[in-house]
């Protein structure tokens, strides 16, 4: 039987690594876009979304990955990217974008979420006695 000596061992070609590397790569990026939630509001009052004061507005939104981000769809507005504090068991059968917002003495704060038929996420814990404004979902209200 022939040992080969160190030398002679066969070695990946640089190009097979690169090409492998890319390929994972890749397949991150397919996986974490597929695992983003995409939806769309109108929302029309002023709002707080984490510590951003908010105009008015449409607004698109996505989450994944821990966190939920807004992206105005005005010109001038801009992207508030969220923490998300935990998610929220699905308690009906609605699949349209559903949002939550905590009302304390007039200011209203985005705390829920809810794209699609998933679990929903907390963005927002509003100790003490609040109301709530809900948009979007089958029970809207005012």
């Amino acid at each position: 039987m022939k040992t080969r000596s160190i030398g002679h061992l066969h070695m990946p070609s640089l190009t097979g690594i690169a090409t492998a590397a890319l390929g994972f790569v890749l397949v991150g990026f397919a996986a974490t876009a597929s695992a983003q939630s995409l939806g769309k509001a109108n929302i029309d009052f002023p709002f707080v979304a984490g510590k951003t004061q908010c105009a008015s507005g449409s607004y698109a939104i996505e989450a994944g990955g821990g966190k939920v981000v807004l992206r105005s769809q005005d010109p001038k507005g801009g992207t508030i990217a969220m923490l998300v504090i935990t998610r929220l068991g699905r308690h009906d059968t609605d699949n349209a974008t559903e949002l939550v917002f905590d009302k304390v003495g007039g200011k209203f704060t985005l705390s829920e979420v809810w794209l699609g038929t998933g679990d929903g996420y907390l963005v927002a814990s509003t100790p003490g006695d609040h109301e709530h404004r809900v948009l979007g979902g089958s029970k809207p209200s005012r």
